[in-house]
């Protein structure tokens, strides 16, 4: 039993009242997560006198690849019931791996900013916006994995595509 009496929430109208704008958010989020890293990447070339540096790119591009990935599978594929048990399996692997390629592109933006506070870095906001930039990502993927829906249109779910 969870920390809420059953019946409180209705989480079915929730659900109903968040999925038209989801995708929409999802986007959103994507695109202030990488405003938010080029804006810090910019800032710091022009300000702070940095150079640019092609390892600050790999989280973000891994990230938006693991989301891309992610998105290849819907929830329908994942749960369903309808589709031989080799499907579903296949279905389920490949949002594991999506998972964990998301995972590792936190990991590694993570690993970069570590990397640059050693090293002795005075302009740290490169490597933070990294890690907020790969966490951003992978939250819109996220928001636009688990309410879009194969069942509701034809254009998959993706009501603003």
């Amino acid at each position: 039993m969870g920390c809420c009496p059953e019946g409180l929430i209705d989480w079915d109208g929730v659900y109903q009242t968040i999925q038209p704008h989801a995708t929409f958010a999802a986007g959103v989020l994507f695109g202030v997560a990488w405003w938010v890293w080029a804006d810090a990447l910019l800032y710091s070339i022009a300000v702070g006198g940095a150079s640019f540096s092609p390892l600050t790119l790999v989280p973000g591009l891994v990230a938006t690849a693991a989301v891309v990935l992610m998105n290849f599978v819907s929830r329908e594929e994942v749960m369903a019931d309808y589709l031989d048990e080799a499907a579903t399996m296949r279905a389920k692997l490949v949002l594991m791996v999506s998972y964990l390629v998301s995972l590792g592109a936190i990991g590694a933006a993570v690993g970069l900013l570590v990397h640059d506070h050693t090293q002795g870095g005075k302009d740290l906001w490169v490597g933070a916006s990294g890690v907020l930039q790969s966490c951003l990502v992978v939250a819109s993927g996220l928001l636009c994995w688990f309410f879009h829906s194969a069942s509701d249109s034809p254009g998959m779910g993706y009501g603003y595509i």
